[in-house]
């Protein structure tokens, strides 16, 4: 199975699109009501002594298939038209004020006086805390001839869509049995008019030739339904071949952070997911993929190639918060320049499916790794902690309290308030998640983000939200206190630079520079510290390449400049990216090799024991794009004849 990726520049080439489609979508209507709330003005009430809240913003906006439509208009479709049921009540003006703004059509929406409620989700937040959802239409009961009517005007419209969007959302709405059989009809009679597409949460099984959208939840309920195998849920290709079997279409199968998978008669794909470090919110962001999908199929692009515009279009809506979010073209070629991929997401929740070179613990991730064979290594980047040293080794547990104190409190000695059992939970698991998502970024970046979730926690508020800077001056201080004795340590005599190091590091060091190899040291570490410490470990001297550390500037990472200036000297000098390897244990750097194209080493130090194999590394290392992994580097000359490197002296 092949994964498929695409660069910024080839996303800038598809959108916005060329020839942009006519769309329509036909399902359950939604109106989703916002409300922000909090105490500020509010009352105790006098009458039930009950503590009343304000309501501080409001905010309305299309949901359900009205979503799917609305993100189909932001995305570039020529033209978007709803078909759907309405109540005939003040929601349902609402609605319909909200697609004329947006430019759908609604000549397909028919109002139901009788039996009929407009779908409304009510959802209440108290700062960034969702609160229980109210919702409205639950009853819902679809009468027949107002099916009829709708699908009428469907009917008599085909000819001028590209595609049309079958999408079912709420247990009470309009596919009901008699609306299945009318809609599976007409599906089935105009099959080769207009592409058709199915998204439902109940129904996939029910409407024939179209191509189907679905997550995994879904499709295991219809292999259930169908009395399937136990063996085709033993993984998710499994699930999408026997999907495609079953229905003879393609499957476009979602995966949630696993990214997704394309079936067809060509076999199956992997599309990546998208890397996210900053806060997310999951709401629409199925909906945006669909509307992804659909529009570029509408417009001509290739089924992998849709599916790459739906990762990225549910990319935008997932980082937009407490709404559904309706990703533009603009704003999906950004995320394609600025963002990253998650590599092998099956792979790297599963080492029991580690595939490893002949007699050795190395682990071979990438699927081509052909391409890197026997091409002399003329360039190697290290990344620095953990990956060559362990001066700083336990700097994510110092880090770890730094930012719980910092959320808290702690430094505050007036705190907004005080966190309970259950806030602290979540305070302990947002520090861990953030330390995870950005190990190997310059320690200010990390900083930054630490600063949104003081603000976003709320404990800590106004003028006493301390800046970045000053965050990381609070970490430096914690961190330093151990760097220093073992520094001390080494520069007295009392420790080797081999107990500060990974195992064979410096011995590989030696024989990749004896042998014409070029090195350059990156890290995330100010610029001084990296130098101080390479020059007391011994091995300053070996980086003629240069060694480059942070330099305070969040928006120049060094590991992001040294290697954008190896790929100019590669451009201007004629050689090749597979002459060039990253080494590091940290995401960053592994990610930036795959952009690049270089050869993505990870290793899965110990830094405590300094050899041997850290499997808390591995997931990590394999979603960032690791092509092999190491454990440490006593496997340098394994690794250099695997590679076919000739090292002076192995």
């Amino acid at each position: 199975m092949q994964p498929v990726s695409m660069n910024a520049m080839e996303i800038c080439t598809l959108l916005p699109y060329h020839s942009p489609p006519a769309v329509a979508v036909v399902g359950d209507i939604c109106l989703d009501l916002y409300y922000f709330t909090g105490k500020e003005g509010a009352e105790v009430s006098v009458e039930t002594g009950i503590q009343s809240y304000s309501v501080l913003e409001t905010r309305q906006d299309l949901g359900g298939a009205g979503n799917v439509a609305a993100n189909c208009m932001s995305l570039g479709a020529k033209r978007t038209d709803l078909y759907g049921l309405l109540g005939n009540d003040c929601w349902g003006m609402i609605v319909r004020d909200l697609l004329a703004r947006r430019g759908i059509g609604s000549e397909g929406v028919v109002i139901q006086n009788e039996g009929w409620q407009t779908h409304v989700y009510h959802k209440i937040y108290k700062g960034t805390e969702e609160l229980p959802r109210y919702d409205m239409g639950n009853q819902n009961r679809p009468l027949n001839e107002k099916i009829d009517a709708l699908l009428r005007i469907l009917e008599s419209r085909l000819d001028e869509y590209q595609c049309v969007i079958i999408n079912e959302q709420v247990p009470s709405g309009l596919h009901s049995p008699y609306f299945q059989e009318r809609l599976a009809a007409l599906a089935a009679a105009n099959r080769d008019r207009v592409m058709w597409f199915t998204d439902c949460r109940k129904f996939n099984d029910r409407y024939n030739h179209t191509i189907r959208k679905l997550n995994i939840r879904e499709a295991r309920d219809i292999l259930a339904a169908n009395g399937a195998e136990p063996r085709y849920f033993d993984n998710a290709a499994s699930t999408a071949a026997w999907l495609y079997k079953h229905w003879g279409l393609p499957v476009v199968l979602t995966l949630g952070e696993a990214g997704a998978l394309v079936q067809d008669a060509a076999g199956c794909r992997e599309i990546n997911s998208i890397h996210f470090i900053k806060e997310i919110d999951i709401v629409g962001a199925g909906d945006a993929f669909l509307a992804g999908l659909v529009t570029a199929c509408g417009a001509g692009l290739t089924l992998d190639e849709a599916a790459l515009i739906g990762t990225f279009s549910a990319g935008v809506s997932l980082g937009k918060l407490f709404e559904t979010g309706h990703p533009t073209a603009e704003e999906v070629i950004a995320l394609a320049e600025e963002g990253d991929f998650n590599y092998h997401p099956c792979l790297a929740v599963d080492d029991g499916l580690a595939q490893y070179a002949p007699e050795t613990e190395i682990e071979i991730v990438s699927r081509d790794f052909s391409g890197w064979k026997g091409s002399p290594l003329k360039a190697a980047i290290f990344d620095h902690d953990g990956t060559i040293s362990v001066l700083r080794q336990g700097w994510e547990e110092v880090m770890y309290a730094m930012m719980v104190d910092s959320i808290t409190g702690r430094f505050d000695p007036l705190p907004e308030r005080i966190p309970d059992a259950r806030e602290m939970a979540k305070v302990r698991e947002a520090a861990a998640s953030l330390i995870e998502k950005t190990t190997g970024i310059q320690t200010l970046a990390q900083m930054h983000f630490l600063k949104d979730l003081v603000v976003s926690f709320g404990y800590v508020q106004g003028g006493d939200v301390l800046s970045p800077e000053e965050y990381k001056a609070i970490y430096n201080t914690a961190l330093m206190k151990s760097i220093e004795k073992r520094v001390r340590r080494v520069e007295e005599g009392k420790l080797s630079p081999a107990d500060m190091t990974i195992k064979g590091a410096v011995c590989f060091l030696q024989k990749l520079a004896a042998s014409g190899t070029k090195l350059y040291l990156a890290s995330g570490t100010d610029q001084e510290d990296v130098v101080r410490e390479a020059r007391s470990l011994g091995y300053a001297h070996l980086f003629t390449g240069g060694i480059f550390g942070s330099a305070g500037d969040i928006k120049n990472d060094p590991k992001k400049l040294v290697i954008r200036d190896i790929v100019a000297g590669i451009k201007d000098g004629g050689g090749k990216a597979a002459e060039v390897a990253v080494f590091g244990d940290g995401p960053v750097e592994m990610r930036e090799a795959k952009k690049a194209g270089f050869l993505a080493v990870g290793v899965l130090s110990d830094e405590q024991r300094r050899w041997g194999r850290n499997r808390n590394k591995r997931e990590r290392l394999v979603l960032a794009g690791a092509d092999i992994l190491i454990p440490d580097f006593s496997w340098g000359d394994e690794l250099a004849r695997l590679c076919g490197w000739e090292l002076s002296g192995g």
